[in-house]
Parts: structure tokens; C-alpha cells; sequence
């Protein structure tokens, strides 16, 4: 009888675990295209447009050719020496020039950046404007990295590597000093990919937010099921982390010491990988993975087609934006269009829709 009891408990156990990667992965989730306006291709990308994020003024700012980790996109055509990364800009007040390569300047070994997650932090006083960036410089060997961007040359000046024991897995990065930033670490486990897949098929929540205030780095907040994409709201009061394997938003709000407190998980039901904010509304764009199980087969084989999806969240009040959310969708593409998008950036009626491994979208935002 007790071995019975144990057998069907068990039994039990193991259905749910099923069932919870089977829902994860979108298995059975219906996808159409549904696009907010005229879209098109950006020309001057190829292979990848992990991250975006929007100056005040309608800069553009593109990470691209991600590729230091062992586990993305393992066509050698995508291996270095074959790839290098590179930062593009984008003009929203000019769309129809398209992209350029930001040059870069200073002390940056060049055949050891492939930048990730991104962000501009813009100094209210002086204008400055400095882009923070994810560098898997190796297997294990994470950085962040400090540019200032030079308006009148178009081009990033290298000021400072950043790295730390808590900087191991890094995946996304938001400044919210002129020295000072929080940043994602999407797993727990660094030199093996076979306990990294662990991690993720057994639903361990292992993953962390760090901060670093200038001069030291430390975990903050953890617990999480692959935090990925992190961006803080226009008034710095709230942190937002995103759980692609859960398809769920945290919303922490920022203590004085720095530390985080949980106000509300918000379920978009997609594999949301990075969030920008709307700097006049907060409201949250969201680049999602609609189908996680196929973005991970286009990740590691880039003929293989993945979809694409992009939600938009809208609080309700400015003093206490976890309160009432909307979720809105803006786009949804089976990948004929653009395949495997990581984010979605906003501004004056435009958008930009970036790919891991894949294409830029442009769009005009014609309905919401």
C-alpha cells in the first residue's frame, strides 16, 4: 500500500513537471501575424539585434553578432573569427537612413566584445550620454562595458571595463547612475552547458539581480526562473525583471540601501526577453519569444524559423504603477517577417523590433 502511495505521488509529481515544460514551451500556442502598421527590414543587419535602447532625443542605440557564449547559434559562419561584435545607431527622426556602425575609440579589445544587453543612461545636467554594455568576452568571462557617446563624430569612446565576482552570467543591464547599474544573471551555472540545461529543465529559480554603486558589485534579489531582460521606470523608483522561461514581470520597488522590494508579478504568457520603457509614459514594450521552443531550435540553427512578438504594458497610475496594468499586443509574426525577437523600443509613433540571431524591424505604429 505504501509503495503504491509513493508510486502514484511520484507519479503525480512528474506529470506536473511535465506539464510545466511542455506549457513553457509554447507548444500549443496558436500564432498569426498581426502587425500595428507598415513594417519593413532594416538594411545593414545580418546577424543579430539582441538589445535597443532610445535616447531622449530618438537615438537608436543596437547591439549586434552576439556571440561569446558556447550555447548561441553554433553555425561557424557565427563563430568568431566569422563574427565581431558591433554597436549600430538609429535615428528615429530619420528612419530612412537606416543604420550606422558606431566606431569605437579608447582601450576596448575589439576580437573580445560581443555585446548583449544594453543601456543609455543620460545625465540630466550635463547631457552626457553613456551606453552600458553586456560582454561576453569569453565562456565565464563577463564584463560590462562603459562608453561615452560622442554626438558630433558619431562614435563610442571606451571609458572603464567593469568586473566582478557576482558579474558571471550576465544578461541584461540597466544604468541607473553615470557609474552605477543593476544587472541580470540568467543562470546559476557557468562552464557547463549540460548543468545549465539542467537548471532550466528542472525549473530551478537560481538565477539573480546584482547591483554594482561604482566600486562594488553584490546580489541583490534572487530566486529567479532565467531572469533576463532588466530596465528601471523613467523615475527610478521601480526595477523591472523579466523571466523568459516564465513569462512573468517583477516589479520591485527600489529602497533606499539599494536593495529591492516585490510589489507584483505581472504574466504575459510569452517568453519576454528584454523590456524597454516608454520615457514619457513608463509604459513597458516587450520583445517576447511567443514560442520558446522554437526560438531555441532557430537560436542554434538560424534557417530555422522562430516567431516573433511584441506586448506593451500601461499602468494605471504613475505614484503606484503596479496597481492596474494593461496588456496590450502590438505585433505577432510566424517569423516570415522577422524571426526570434528580444526587443521592442518605441518612440513617437515608431518602433523597433530587434532579433537575437536574426534581422532589424522597423515599424510604423499606425494602431495600438
Amino acid at each position: 500500500m505504501l509503495l503504491r502511495v509513493v508510486f502514484l505521488v511520484t507519479l503525480a509529481l512528474v506529470c506536473n513537471h511535465v506539464g510545466k515544460i511542455v506549457y513553457m514551451s509554447g507548444l500549443f500556442k496558436v500564432v498569426y501575424n498581426q502587425h500595428p502598421g507598415p513594417c519593413r527590414i532594416v538594411p545593414g543587419i545580418e546577424k543579430g539585434s539582441e538589445d535597443v535602447t532610445v535616447s531622449n532625443n530618438g537615438l537608436a542605440f543596437i547591439s549586434s553578432e552576439l556571440n561569446g557564449r558556447t550555447d548561441v547559434a553554433v553555425d561557424p559562419t557565427r563563430k568568431p573569427p566569422n563574427i565581431r561584435g558591433k554597436i549600430f545607431l538609429f535615428d528615429f527622426n530619420h528612419p530612412e537612413n537606416n543604420v550606422i556602425e558606431l566606431p569605437m575609440k579608447g582601450d576596448i579589445d575589439r576580437d573580445r566584445f560581443y555585446p548583449h544587453g544594453i543601456s543609455l543612461y543620460e545625465d540630466p545636467k550635463t547631457d552626457e550620454k553613456r551606453l552600458f554594455v553586456v560582454n561576453h568576452r569569453a565562456s565565464g568571462d563577463e564584463s560590462i562595458e562603459v562608453f561615452r557617446f560622442e554626438e558630433k563624430t558619431k562614435s563610442l569612446l571606451h571609458l572603464k571595463t567593469v568586473r566582478g565576482d557576482n558579474i558571471y552570467r550576465v544578461n541584461d543591464v540597466v544604468a541607473v547612475g553615470p557609474d552605477s547599474f543593476y544587472f541580470t544573471n540568467d543562470k546559476y551555472f557557468v562552464a557547463s552547458e549540460f548543468l545549465r540545461q539542467v537548471e532550466v529543465f528542472a525549473d530551478l529559480a537560481w538565477a539573480n539581480v546584482g547591483f554594482y554603486d561604482g566600486k562594488t558589485d553584490m546580489i541583490v534579489k534572487s530566486g529567479f526562473h532565467y531572469a533576463n531582460g532588466i530596465n528601471v521606470s523613467p523615475d527610478g523608483r521601480y526595477l523591472y525583471v523579466a523571466s523568459i522561461t516564465k513569462g512573468i514581470i517583477f516589479v520591485f520597488e527600489i529602497m533606499k540601501d539599494n536593495s529591492l522590494e516585490e510589489k507584483k508579478r505581472i504574466n504575459v504568457y510569452s517568453g519576454v526577453d528584454n523590456i524597454e520603457v516608454d520615457k514619457k509614459t513608463g509604459d513597458l514594450w516587450l520583445g517576447c519569444h511567443a514560442v520558446l521552443y522554437q526560438f531555441a531550435r532557430h537560436e542554434q540553427n538560424v534557417t530555422r524559423s522562430a516567431p516573433s512578438h511584441v506586448l506593451r504594458i500601461h499602468f494605471g497610475s504613475k505614484s503606484a504603477p503596479y496597481d492596474k496594468v494593461d496588456i496590450h499586443q502590438v505585433l505577432m509574426d510566424d517569423g516570415s517577417f522577422l524571426k526570434g525577437s528580444s526587443v521592442a523600443s518605441y518612440y513617437d509613433n515608431k518602433m523597433l523590433v530587434g532579433t537575437v540571431v536574426d534581422k532589424l524591424g522597423f515599424c510604423e505604429i499606425k494602431h495600438l
